[in-house]
Parts: C-alpha cells; structure tokens; sequence
C-alpha cells in the first residue's frame, strides 16, 4: 500500500467534503468545486491502485484495523475513510474527534457559508458516530449557532460514553451558552467522564449534576459559577485529581473540601473578585496561583503540598517570605514571578527546610521596583532554605533600576553568618552592572561551598539581544570580569554569557535549564 496509500489520503479532498457533509446537502461538494480543487490525473491513478489494493485491509482483524484507524489524526483518519471501505466502517466509531474550523476544512471561507456548514457537517458526523472517547469541539469564532446544537452535540457525547470532553463556545455570540448540568445527572455521565474542560459558558443549577465518580481533570476557563454552584460541583467529582479554574470572575471565595482526597494539582488564576482560598484537600502537592490582588490563602493539611508557584504584580516575595513557611512548611520546589516589589525582602527566622529548586522572576516593562529595592535581600530565601540545590534568579531589562558599579568598587556588605552545603548550582538571566547584583553574587561565593556551576547570562534569556540593551549587557560582561571572576573558588565552573555569541549562549542556556 505505502506511499500509493498515503498519495490518496493527502489528495481525496472532495471524498472529504463528501464524508463529512450530509448524505442530502450538497454545499461541501459545491463548495470544494468551487473553489477549484481538483485531483490531478496522476493522483486518481494512486487512488485507483490504492482502492484495488482494499482487500489487504480487509485481511487485517477488525480490532487492528480500527487501532491503527484511530492513530491518525481526525483529518487522515477521514481521508483514509474517503478511499477504503474498511476504514469508512472504523470511521463511524474514530474515538478522538477535534470538531473545529481548521479540521473541517473550513478555514477562508465566507463566514455566513461557514457556519451553515460546520452546523450541518458536526451534526452529521456526531449522529453517525459511536465508540466516542473524545470530543473537542471549538466554536470560538461561530457567533450563530443556536443553544439547541450545542444541547443536542453534548447529549450525543455523554450518552455515547465520552471520556474527555472540551467545549469552547463563541466569543461572539449575544449571552453566555448556558451548559444543561443535567446532562451530568445520568448514568452515561457519571460512568464515563474523566477530563471536562469549560470555556465561556454559564454553569447554572449545579446542584442536578449527578455522582461523577470517573471525573479526574476539570479545567473551568470564563465560567459563570458561584462560589455555591462550584462547591457543589466539586462535592459531586470526589475522585478529581487536577483542578484548573481561569477568570472565573463570579468566585469569591474558594473552597477545595476534604471529600477531594486524590486531588494533587490546584491551578487558580486571575479570578478577579477572589479574596481568599482554602485547602482541605489532604493529597494536594502542586499548587499554582496568579492574580491582581494577594489572596487569604490556608493549607489544613501541607504535608504534601511540595510545589508552589505564585505569580503576582508586586510584593509577591515579601508574601512568600513571610507566608509560605506556615501554608506550605515542606514545599521542595519554588517558583516566584514579581512584578514589583515595594521593601526589600525581610530577613526571618522562618525555615522552609525542604526547599531544594528556587525560581525567582523579576519582571516589568519599566522600573516596577522601588530604586531602594535591595538585590541582596533576596539572600533571605536562601538562609531560609538549608536544603536548597539550585537558584535561578530571572531579571528583566526593565524591571530594576540599576546603581552602576564604580571602577573602584569595594565590596564592604556583612560577612555571610551561616554556610550553605546544598546549594550546587546558581544561574541568573538578566545580569546587569548592578551594584546589589554583584554584591548577591559575591554573598553567594562567600557562603556557598558546595557551589560547583555559577551562570551569569547578561541577556534577557532570549536568542539575539535588542540593540539598545547590548552596550548595557557589555557593561555587565566588564564588571563580572573584574569584580566577580578573581573571587571564584577553585573548582567551580564560572560561565559569562554575553549578547556577542548569542548562539554558543543559547545553547548552554538549554543545557543549563536541562540541569535545573
């Protein structure tokens, strides 16, 4: 069969339309005539030989013809239909469907015409189908199709059995789609469903949604739900082990009850109106959070919470020095994105004593940061940190002033009081000929003994630095030179990477993250 094969599947475009179009509507095939596809001779003749090679297929158990069958993606797989018969039987039960504008072929065609025909070919395909395991149905961009489609597509899945279910309505549309939770009542529902993701819709009447005792990945994105309707919901998925909620901007508090004892990963970001997040769940590990305002944020039981990521404008690490010890005492990895911060970071007696991967971002379009803000003071995470194995400190060109370092600088800040014996490996990306940097830097060699890989990357991290900040970087690489290389213990591998040999930087850029 070989390439022949494969000729067929890559040219049967109208076979395509065809397929996927209803048996009594002709608009996919006028529409593919018209717009001037057509198979060259050469490919009819491959089409030819492959359709009489139809009984090598028919060989093959069924079993391993629809697994095959199902390995491709939904575009092959309907071309493969188009020219064997023992694929067009396969195709009605294909288990992974992407219903969009790009896999329908439709993309460039005259909006009105467009969405009359995804109407007809998503209906047609969902009422000949069976077998379905997934279905992800994108309609962003088709502000014209009616509640009812959209009810009758969702009642075909979940009475079919579907296991992941995504659904993204129209951002066009007048009012939000307003899901059925009943549909998530039955039998079918609570059996099968194992991954729902949400975009853009209502979540009304949560309390018909049935037992979903299979449910372990949902992802709410632009919501409408209550902080009641979600409680609910979470009440009925006890076997959840991933929840993502995005822009939910109805909730206010969030709740994550204890009836949760599988979930390991929380992912809540930019819900405007959230004031406050409480963690019952007793097997949560990951836990990520973004957002416009510093949140009331409570762990019952942290003992497995071990990686934290927190993204907020500012003051992000003045919170997580002063909070995270207490809601989350045994996290191993960290990773902090600020956008200002307005004091420096506070030296505590607080431990977080299991820290091993630390991530701090700096970041922003202009000095975000307070000109008093003091690079050293990140070293309070560190003395916070004993376990601690890698540092990345991440800084944007704009994100800090910078006081320059003078041709006679002396280092004169305190002596280290503690030494680090874990700490192996330190990068900084957006190194600057900054008096606090240098002297971070400095306090690092000085208490670190363990340290065998110190990376100061005088680019923004990105191949090819913008003109205007190479002269900058230069400056850097200067100062790392004469204020930083002579204090370099023996044995440690001291890397400078400067906007002059972007490619050789880039390149042991990926490596050194490969390491971290």
């Amino acid at each position: 069969m070989g390439s022949g094969f494969h000729a067929a599947v890559r040219t049967t475009q109208r076979g395509l339309q065809q397929l996927l179009a209803p048996a009594d509507s002709g608009s996919a095939t006028s529409s593919a005539e018209s717009s001037g596809t057509t198979c060259q001779q050469g490919d009819i003749s491959r089409a030819a030989k492959c359709m009489r090679q139809e009984p090598m297929l028919e060989k093959l158990p069924e079993d391993v013809l629809y697994h095959l069958h199902s390995l491709l993606l939904v575009q092959d797989a309907a071309r493969a239909a188009c020219v064997s018969h023992s694929f067009l039987r396969s195709w009605r039960c294909y288990p992974n469907l992407t219903l969009n504008e790009c896999t329908l072929g439709l993309v460039g065609k005259e909006i009105k015409g467009r969405e009359i025909q995804l109407i007809d070919i998503v209906d047609h395909i969902l009422k000949n189908h069976s077998g379905l395991k997934t279905l992800k149905l994108n309609l962003l961009s088709c502000k014209n199709i009616s509640d009812s489609y959209l009810d009758r597509w969702l009642h075909i899945a979940f009475h079919s059995g579907v296991k992941e279910l995504s659904l993204v309505p129209s951002l066009y549309r007048e009012g939000r789609y307003r899901f059925p939770c009943s549909l998530l009542s039955g039998e079918a529902a609570a059996s099968s469903i194992q991954s729902f993701y949400l975009y853009g819709c209502a979540c009304h009447h949560t309390e018909t949604i049935g037992h979903l005792r299979r449910l372990k990945i949902l992802h709410l994105t632009r919501v409408h739900i209550t902080d009641e309707g979600l409680e609910h919901f979470l009440s009925k998925s006890v076997a959840l082990e991933q929840l993502e909620i995005f822009q939910c901007r109805n909730i206010i508090c969030l709740t994550i009850p204890c009836a949760l004892k599988q979930l390991k990963i929380l992912k809540v970001g930019w819900c405007l109106v959230l004031q406050a997040v409480e963690i019952n769940a007793p097997k949560l590990s990951t836990f990520y959070y973004s957002g416009t305002t510093l949140l009331g944020i409570s762990v019952g039981n942290s003992s497995r919470l071990k990686d934290v990521h927190l993204l907020y404008p500012s003051c992000i690490l003045y919170y997580a020095r002063t909070r995270l010890p207490s809601i989350a005492r045994n996290v191993k990895s960290l990773n902090l994105i600020s956008f200002g911060e307005n004091v420096n970071t506070p030296m505590l007696p607080s431990k977080l004593p299991r820290l091993k991967k630390l991530e701090i971002n700096l970041l922003g379009l202009k000095p975000a940061f307070s000109p008093q803000y003091d690079a050293l003071s990140l070293v309070s995470f560190l003395e916070a940190s004993p376990a601690l194995d890698s540092f990345i400190l991440c800084i944007s060109q704009d994100a800090m002033s910078h006081d320059s370092v003078a041709d006679d600088y002396v280092y004169l800040r305190r002596k280290p009081e503690f030494r680090h014996e874990h700490l192996r490996r330190v990068m900084i990306t957006g190194f600057r000929a900054s008096k606090s940097l240098v002297e971070l830097v400095i306090y690092i060699l000085e208490s670190v003994p363990s340290l065998v890989r110190l990376t100061l990357d005088t680019t923004d991290g990105f191949v090819g630095t913008p003109k205007r900040n190479v002269a900058e970087a230069l400056v850097a690489v200067e100062v790392a030179g004469r204020c930083i290389a002579g204090r370099v213990p023996a044995g440690v591998l001291f890397e400078v990477l400067g906007p002059c040999n972007s490619a050789v930087a880039d390149a042991s850029r990926r490596e050194l993250q490969k390491l971290f």
